[in-house]
C-alpha cells in the first residue's frame, strides 16, 4: 500500500470525540424493545363481510365498526421506542374478491398536514403518508408495498430478500381519502387477483404500517423496527389473520397495446409506424407468475438522463421499462453491494444498445415466484436484427434456497446467442447470503464462456460486513478476471482486483432539538491489476449532520492514486488526453440538502482540488418548486472546471422536469435537458390518463434539437393506448 493519508488521522478522531460531544446530549433510554419478539403480540383480525363497500374515503359504513383495529404505532424517528405522537387506526375487511383497509390517521393540527404531490409514485419524504406491507404468502421475507398522502395519490411495489424494494411494481388496487378535524382518513380496495397467496382455507399474512408525519419529523411502525431497517423488513411483521376461504381465481391478465407515431429525422424522410401487441400475465400457482410479453413496446419510458463522463469506465444507466423491472428482485444477484463493480445480469442489455439506441424485441416469457423453499426466475428474450445488430436469444435462470430467516444460497445462468455461428456467451455462477443477526456475509464465483476468450474468465467475491443502529463496517474482496465478459450483465473495470473497506458512525443525538444524528465515515478501494499489480487506491474521510427535518450538510475528502498504462483521452478533442504514469490527488466537498418536505427545497455540492496533473472546480445543484399539489418545477444543474497542462475545458450540463397532475391520474410530464458537450437540447414531454388501473392512454412528444444550427435533429410524436382485461 501505498502512504497513509490525513482522513485516516481525522476519521480516526471524529469516532473518538464524538463520543465526547454527544455526552450530555442524549436522553435517558426509551423502554426497551425486544424487537426479534416485538412482532409476535402484534396481531390484527380481517372481517369478512357481504355489505358492500362505497370507495370515498369516508369510512362511514357501520361495517368498519365491527373490526377491531390495529393502533399503538412505535416511533422509529425521532425518539426510539416512544409511541407515537399521533395515533393511528387501521382496520381489516374482505369479502370473496377484495381486501378492504381503512385507516384513521390523527392530526391535532389538520390544518398543517403535509402534501405536496397528486402524481403516483409520489416522492415519499415529501409528504405525510401511510404505507401498508402485506407478506401474503407468509414466507417472512417478501411482499407488497401500498402507499398513500392524504391527497389521494398512490405509490406502489414489491418486497424481496427482506428488505429490497422494487418501486417499479404496478398493481391493481385503488384508494381514496378525506379530510376532517381529527387528521386524514384512506380507504382502500386490493382485489385479491392483485396478491399472491397459498391455497390454503384458512390464512395469515405478515402486516406491516408505517406512518409519515413530515410536520413532527416522525417515522412510526405498528410493529417496531430497529432503525437500521426499512418498513421492508417483512422478518419483523406483524400478523393478519381471519382471512377465510379467499381465492384468486383463474387470474388472467390481458393487456393489448396499440401505438402511432410519426418520426423526422434531419435528412431522411419522414417515418409513418403503426404497430401493436399485447402482453399477457397468468398465475401458474398462487405463487408462481407467468409472463409473456409479443412486439414489444417501450414508446412511454422516459429518455435516460445525461451524464457527464469525466473517467475512463462506463457509465451506468438503470433500468427504467415496465417489463424488466416487474419481478426484477427476484434475478438479484450477489447481495446488495455488488453492483459496485460488476452486475451479472443487466436487463438494459436485452432491446438496447450501448449507446442507448432502442433495438425491436419480437417478444419473450418470464415465469417467477415461489416453489417450497425455492425463489425462481426464468426469462427468455427475442430480438429483431437491425442494419448493426443481428437478432439475438437471450435466456436467464435464476434459483435460491431459501434458508434460516432471511438468507439463501443460489445459482444463476445468462445465456446470449446471435443469429451469426459461433456469435455467444454464458455465465453461469453460484452466489450465497448469510445473515446471522448483525452480521452480513456475501459471496459468488462466476465463469464465462466466450469464443475466443479461454482462461482468465471468472469473477469471484467474498464480504463481511457488521450493522447495528449506530455502527456500520464492512470489508470486501471481489476479482473480474481478463476474460470474464457478461454480455447479459454490467461490468466497469477487467483484469482487476479489488479489496475495499467502509466504516461509520452514526450516533443518534436524542436529547437535541435540532440534530438527529451525526455520520462519520471513511471508506478505502485498493485496485490491482491480474498480476497484484496495484493501479487504484483511493482513501475517504465523509463527515454529516442530519437536522430533524431531513435537511443536512457535509463535508468530504478523497485521497486517490492513479496508475495510467495506457494514455487517457478525457475529452473528445484529441489534444486533451492524460498520459500514461503514476498519479496522485486530493480532492474536497462541500454539501447541502434543505428539508425534503419544504414547498422549496434545495441540495448543492460543491467539489474543488487536484485532478490528475490539474485541478477541477464542479458545482452540482437541485431546486424544486411546488406552489401546490398539482405543480412541481424541478431544476439540475452540474458545471465542471478542469484546469490541464494539455488544455482546459468546462461542462455544462441542464435539466428541467415540470410536471402537473390534474387529478392522481392524469398528468402532464416535461423533461428538458442541456448538454453544452454535445450542443443538443432534448426534449420529452408526455401525457398520461389512466382511464381504469393500469389501462393507460398517452401523448409523447420527444425532440432533439442542435443549439449551434437551432434545427431539430430528430423529433417524434407518438400516441399508445392500453387496456388491461382480467379474467
Amino acid at each position: 500500500m501505498r502512504r497513509s493519508t490525513p482522513a485516516f488521522v481525522l476519521c480516526l478522531a471524529a469516532l473518538t470525540a464524538a463520543p465526547v460531544f454527544s455526552q450530555g446530549l442524549e436522553s435517558p433510554e426509551p423502554p426497551p424493545i425486544d424487537y426479534e419478539t416485538a412482532h409476535l403480540s402484534r396481531v390484527v383480525s380481517a372481517v369478512r363481510i357481504t355489505e358492500e363497500i362505497s370507495l370515498d374515503g369516508r369510512l362511514d359504513e357501520p361495517v368498519w365498526n365491527r373490526a377491531l383495529p390495529a393502533t399503538d404505532f412505535i416511533q422509529q424517528q425521532p425518539f426510539t421506542g416512544q409511541p407515537a405522537r399521533e395515533q393511528t387506526e387501521a382496520r381489516f375487511l374482505y369479502d370473496r374478491d377484495n381486501l378492504y383497509i381503512g385507516i384513521i390517521c390523527f392530526d391535532s393540527e389538520p390544518d398543517r398536514i403535509v402534501v405536496n404531490e397528486l402524481r403516483e409514485d409520489f416522492a415519499l419524504n415529501e409528504s405525510d403518508a401511510i404505507t401498508v406491507n402485506l407478506d401474503s404468502l407468509r414466507d417472512r421475507r417478501s411482499g407488497f408495498n401500498f402507499t398513500i398522502n392524504p391527497a389521494g395519490a398512490k405509490r406502489d411495489g414489491q418486497i424481496s430478500n427482506d428488505g429490497q424494494y422494487n418501486n417499479n411494481w404496478d398493481g391493481v388496487w385503488d384508494v381514496r381519502t378525506g379530510r376532517s378535524e381529527e387528521g386524514w382518513t384512506v380507504e382502500i380496495i386490493i382485489p385479491f387477483k392483485t396478491l399472491r397467496f397459498s391455497s390454503a382455507a384458512s390464512q395469515e399474512w405478515g402486516l406491516q404500517m408505517q406512518r409519515r408525519n413530515q410536520r413532527l419529523n416522525e417515522r412510526s411502525f405498528w410493529s417496531p423496527i430497529p432503525i437500521r431497517f426499512s418498513a421492508g423488513r417483512m422478518s419483523l411483521a406483524g400478523t393478519l389473520n381471519g382471512l377465510e376461504n379467499i381465492g384468486q381465481g383463474r387470474n388472467i391478465h390481458v393487456k393489448p397495446f396499440v401505438t402511432a407515431g410519426v418520426t423526422d429525422a434531419r435528412g431522411q424522410e419522414r417515418q409513418v409506424d403503426r404497430d401493436a401487441g399485447v402482453d399477457v400475465k397468468y398465475s401458474v400457482t398462487q405463487s408462481l407468475t407467468f409472463d409473456a410479453t409479443y412486439r414489444t413496446d417501450f414508446a412511454q419510458v422516459e429518455v435516460d438522463r445525461q451524464q457527464v463522463n469525466l473517467t475512463r469506465f462506463n457509465l451506468f444507466f438503470p433500468e427504467k421499462r415496465d417489463f424488466f423491472l416487474e419481478n426484477s428482485g427476484t434475478f438479484t444477484f450477489g447481495g446488495s453491494r455488488n453492483a459496485r463493480n460488476l452486475v451479472p445480469f443487466f436487463s438494459r442489455r436485452i432491446g438496447l444498445s450501448d449507446a442507448g439506441t432502442p433495438i425491436p424485441i419480437v417478444g419473450g416469457a418470464r415465469l417467477t415466484g415461489q416453489v417450497d423453499q425455492y425463489d425462481v426466475g426464468l426469462l427468455a428474450m427475442k430480438t429483431e436484427s437491425t442494419a448493426t445488430t443481428p437478432s439475438n436469444n437471450f435466456l436467464v435462470g435464476r434459483i435460491k434456497r431459501n434458508i434460516l430467516t432471511n438468507s439463501w444460497v443460489g445459482a444463476l445462468v445468462t445465456k446470449r446467442d446471435s443469429s451469426i455461428v459461433g456469435d455467444y456467451n454464458r455465465v453461469y455462477g453460484a452466489d450465497a447470503r448469510i445473515l446471522v443477526g448483525r452480521l452480513e456475509l456475501d459471496s459468488y464465483l462466476l465463469r464465462s464462456e466466450t469464443p475466443g476468450k479461454a482462461g482468465k474468465d471468472q469473477a469471484r467475491k467474498l464480504a463481511i460486513a457488521w450493522r447495528d443502529d449506530e455502527f456500520f463496517g464492512a470489508a470486501e474482496y471481489n476479482t473480474v478476471q481478463a476474460n470474464f465478459i457478461p454480455d447479459v450483465g454490467f461490468v466497469r473495470r477487467t483484469d482487476v482486483i479489488q479489496y475495499s473497506g467502509d466504516l461509520s458512525w452514526s450516533p443518534q443525538l436524542t436529547e437535541s432539538e435540532t440534530i438527529q444524528n451525526l455520520i462519520f465515515a471513511t471508506q478505502l478501494d485498493y485496485f490491482t491489476d491480474g498480476a497484484g499489480k496495484l493501479e487504484t487506491q483511493t482513501e475517504g474521510l465523509h463527515l454529516r449532520v442530519r437536522f430533524e427535518n431531513d435537511a443536512g450538510i457535509g463535508f468530504d475528502l478523497n485521497h486517490t492514486f492513479d496508475r495510467l498504462t495506457d494514455p487517457f483521452r478525457i475529452r473528445r478533442n484529441p489534444a486533451l488526453f492524460i498520459a500514461a504514469g503514476d498519479y496522485e490527488y486530493r480532492d474536497y466537498s462541500v454539501n447541502f440538502s434543505t428539508r425534503p418536505s419544504g414547498k422549496i427545497t434545495g441540495n448543492g455540492a460543491f467539489d474543488w482540488g487536484e485532478f490528475w496533473d490539474g485541478h477541477r472546480k464542479s458545482f452540482g445543484g437541485g431546486l424544486v418548486v411546488r406552489p401546490d399539489v398539482h405543480l412541481t418545477v424541478d431544476l439540475d444543474y452540474e458545471r465542471n472546471q478542469v484546469t490541464l497542462p494539455a488544455g482546459s475545458f468546462t461542462t455544462n450540463l441542464v435539466a428541467t422536469r415540470l410536471t402537473y397532475s390534474f387529478t392522481p391520474r392524469a398528468l402532464i410530464n416535461a423533461f428538458i435537458q442541456y448538454n453544452a458537450d454535445t450542443h443538443e437540447v432534448s426534449s420529452n414531454i408526455q401525457f398520461r390518463l389512466t382511464h381504469h388501473p393500469l389501462s393507460d392512454l398517452y401523448l409523447v412528444y420527444n425532440e432533439g434539437r442542435d443549439t449551434t444550427s437551432s434545427r431539430p435533429v430528430e423529433r417524434a410524436f407518438i400516441v399508445k393506448l392500453t387496456n388491461l382485461f382480467r379474467f
